[in-house]
């Protein structure tokens, strides 16, 4: 995943909605005796970019260049949010003074919500800041790599305006991304990329309930046909995401990435932001949707409408793939962990047949740390060591019988012919191997003893290996050979 770094080269137009998110914070001990109501006393008050202001906070999080277009009042709230602009580098000379700044406000105690304020007029925006906008197009988008249009159904996002800016967009062939709101998507017509959450379905299609999956993709379809729009991704809460794809006429889930639920509040954002990025940083939108939905995992752990950064992303990305050909790319992951306080644990081997052998000696080096690092023999390697006929199983599907297990947090192949290379690049702070090899020279041992690194043993299986194995295999053909030639 490497590719990540890349959203630091998008420059992405936000257009919306914008609010301020106000968070009034405090211990609740005792109910009012006036009503029987919880009675706040007030510690904190915090306020952040709300509303298309998160999928901004969102994009400039992952590190992109924002171009935002609003409008804000002419009060305290709005001054906030265009200061905030400014600090975070945002190009705001499209956010407008207008009205009164949308406001929510949510009262809080131990990082739960229990009301929800909001101070809104729902109107659309004037027709000096729609011509504002038009007839500046070349300006408007110049150098942007990916348009969203985040519509929380506040006024800004007119049919005209999202017509106009989705259509001078793909006139560039720059794709355009909407978080849609409201009971049609003819707004939105001719959008690349729909983003609709479980209501939002519902809403478009007409729909009384969420029906079955074969009835998911036949209302979507006609949605996506309808309206000319590429892609439709249904985000469905805790049943994952769902891409249905207008020209290969087929819908594709992806199950949610399980993560302990603090705050769903902007989660929304989060997806449509960082499919954004990642489809301007040329990733499928197979990927796309992989690395969202991880990076919505991470933001949902969170109290608040939360971001993520690529590090977090890059962190929590390899939990869904353990295994790496890219060497940098996993010292990379390894480091962060290790800055985190995280006892990084390295083991090597070839793993021909993986065996419960295996697997004893994996979970006793995991609990001499937090992560555990597994090192593979490569093909050749093997081949130099244990001969021509090895090894029965390939690299690339021993890598993935590893990553299966839990116990395992990283698969990385070695070419030479022991991990020597491999462990000073890594740098764990255990290196295990096993009983057998107490008092005679490790590869890499001197190195992790020489920054107080440990080298640890552990027992193994008796009568557990692949030559055993190999070896049993081959009796057992023996004897089946012999049995046929005794009956014929």
């Amino acid at each position: 995943m490497s590719k990540l770094e890349d959203f630091r080269n998008q420059f992405v137009l936000v257009v919306g909605d914008m609010m301020v998110d106000k968070y009034i914070l405090g211990n609740v001990d005792r109910i009012s005796p006036e009503a029987p109501v919880p009675v706040l006393h007030q510690k904190e008050v915090r306020r952040k970019l709300g509303g298309t202001g998160n999928v901004i906070l969102n994009a400039t999080s992952l590190g992109a260049r924002v171009r935002a277009a609003g409008r804000v009042g002419n009060d305290g709230e709005g001054a906030f949010f265009r200061n905030t602009l400014h600090e975070l580098g945002v190009d705001d000379r499209f956010i407008f003074i207008e009205g009164n700044t949308i406001v929510k406000t949510r009262v809080a105690a131990s990082n739960q919500q229990f009301i929800r304020i909001d101070e809104e007029t729902i109107v659309p925006p004037s027709n000096n800041i729609f011509r504002r906008i038009i007839d500046a197009t070349d300006e408007f988008l110049k150098d942007i790599t990916v348009v969203i249009i985040s519509d929380y159904a506040k006024g800004f996002i007119t049919e005209e305006l999202s017509q106009a800016i989705i259509k001078n967009a793909k006139a560039r062939n720059i794709p355009v991304l909407v978080d849609p709101k409201g009971k049609s998507a003819s707004k939105y017509k001719g959008a690349t990329v729909l983003t609709p959450n479980n209501k939002e379905f519902m809403d478009l299609t007409g729909m009384p309930a969420i029906p079955n999956e074969s009835d998911i993709k036949a209302a979507a379809l006609q949605l996506c046909d309808e309206n000319d729009i590429d892609f439709l991704v249904f985000t469905r809460s805790e049943k994952g995401i769902s891409i249905i794809n207008r020209f290969d006429r087929i819908k594709s889930d992806y199950p949610t990435v399980v993560k302990e639920v603090v705050d769903v509040t902007g989660a929304g954002d989060t997806v449509v932001t960082t499919i954004a990025l990642a489809m301007g940083a040329g990733f499928s939108l197979d990927e796309c949707v992989k690395i969202a939905n991880t990076a919505a995992s991470i933001v949902i752990s969170k109290f608040g409408s939360a971001q993520t950064t690529i590090e977090e992303l890059n962190t929590a990305l390899y939990t869904c793939s353990k295994s790496y050909i890219d060497l940098k790319d996993c010292v990379a992951q390894i480091n962060r962990l290790k800055s985190q306080g995280k006892r990084i644990v390295f083991t090597n081997g070839c793993f021909d047949i993986l065996h419960a052998g295996h697997v004893s000696s994996f979970i006793q080096a995991r609990r001499f740390g937090d992560v555990l690092v597994v090192g593979v023999n490569s093909d050749e390697s093997i081949r130099r060591i244990k001969g021509s006929t090895r090894p029965i199983v390939d690299l690339r599907n021993r890598m993935a019988l590893l990553s299966a297990l839990e116990c395992v947090d990283f698969v990385i192949p070695f070419y030479d012919d022991t991990p020597q290379a491999l462990i000073e690049q890594i740098k764990p702070d255990v290196l295990v191997k096993g009983k057998d090899w107490a008092g005679k020279e490790i590869a890499g041992g001197e190195f992790v003893r020489s920054y107080g690194g440990r080298v640890e043993f552990i027992e193994l299986e008796q009568g557990l290996s692949t030559t055993s194995i190999i070896e049993k295999i081959k009796q057992s053909m023996e004897r089946s050979e012999q049995n046929n030639e005794d009956f014929h």
